[in-house]
């Protein structure tokens, strides 16, 4: 069965997963070289031919892993890799384009994003820059990501914006509110990251009390019981909690893993181009293909986004999901 589909106006033929590369570079704790190789190639092997990246991943290091694992095979593979913030003005972005290719040991990037919003720099600027690396053969699309509604609104007034890529799951559907209407009537493809929500939405844990310190970050944890919170927000938790009971009761209903549910709802929204999913080894991607073939029935999907609706409400429009008013 064919799973690659256009990526929204592009010719870019992609998989509905998306390789997601930060963990390779050790994001997630301590991680082998040869381990973050294995799971990239494990990745190609399971059917997934989209791998997503960026230079402040690992700084650089995560392209390198690519460069790396697949070499002569880069034209079977699509990359999409991101600029930073801080160099966002002309002269900036042409220099990172030009070093995310030597790390990637490539002379072309399939889709350049800018990874977060400048509000120092003029985003037309940035455009500009990014339509002459397209005019000089650097890169075939570009992008934005972390976009809210008004700076998406922007961006497309300026140029051919070809992906969004986004904070998107289960526990956190903000976007929903209007980023994902605009992507969908600008055509502009979602590339949804966190898809897993740090392993909550994998199926290891039962409660939220349970769910890693280091990682209980996001507007649904509660500031005043967790330090590591940016926000100053009294969260979601009971509708967390209630959201997760009810998930794993579908889990239970269905046969199905957690993961597979959770990537599967992502598969079947409105304007959703890929969904970002990273492994730590070889063994984990083969699970990757059951994510490429998952497809859920309309009940299910049904019964996933009644048990998680209270939860969008609570969270609201903000679309940045750590609260740092970044994203407008």
């Amino acid at each position: 069965m064919k799973l690659n589909r256009q990526f929204g106006n592009t010719d870019l033929q992609t998989s509905p997963v998306v390789y997601g590369c930060m963990g390779g570079a050790g994001a997630f704790g301590p991680q082998e070289e040869k381990d973050s190789i294995e799971a990239l190639l494990g990745a190609y092997e399971a059917g997934v031919n989209f791998f997503d990246t960026a230079e402040m991943y690992g700084k650089g290091y995560s392209e390198q892993l690519l460069g790396k694992a697949f070499g002569e095979k880069r034209k079977d593979i699509i990359i999409s890799s991101k600029v930073s913030p801080k160099n966002l003005s002309p002269e900036g972005i042409q220099t990172a384009c030009e070093r995310s290719l030597k790390n990637l040991g490539s002379d072309y990037l399939d889709l350049y994003l800018i990874h977060w919003p400048n509000r120092d720099i003029p985003l037309a600027d940035s455009i500009g820059a990014l339509k002459k690396l397209k005019e000089q053969g650097k890169i075939r699309y570009y992008g934005v990501s972390n976009f809210g509604k008004e700076d998406l609104t922007d961006a497309l007034e300026l140029g051919d914006i070809s992906a969004n890529q986004v904070p998107y799951h289960l526990f956190f559907r903000s976007i929903e509110f209007d980023v994902q209407l605009l992507c969908e009537k600008k055509k502009v493809p979602i590339m949804c990251y966190s898809s897993l929500m740090q392993g909550l939405l994998a199926g290891k844990y039962r409660s939220l009390a349970d769910f890693p310190a280091s990682r209980a970050r996001t507007r649904m944890f509660d500031s005043r019981r967790w330090e590591q919170c940016a926000h100053k927000e009294h969260g979601a938790e009971e509708a967390g909690q209630k959201a997760l009971d009810d998930i794993w009761k579908i889990t239970s209903a269905t046969g199905l893993r957690m993961e597979e549910l959770a990537v599967g709802w992502l598969k079947a929204q409105k304007a959703v181009g890929g969904v970002i999913v990273g492994t730590r080894n070889a063994e984990q991607s083969k699970g990757l293909r059951n994510l490429l073939d998952i497809k859920l029935s309309p009940d299910v999907l049904a019964a996933l986004t009644e048990a998680t609706d209270e939860l969008k409400k609570q969270l609201g429009a903000d679309v940045d999901m750590w609260g740092k008013n970044r994203i407008r």
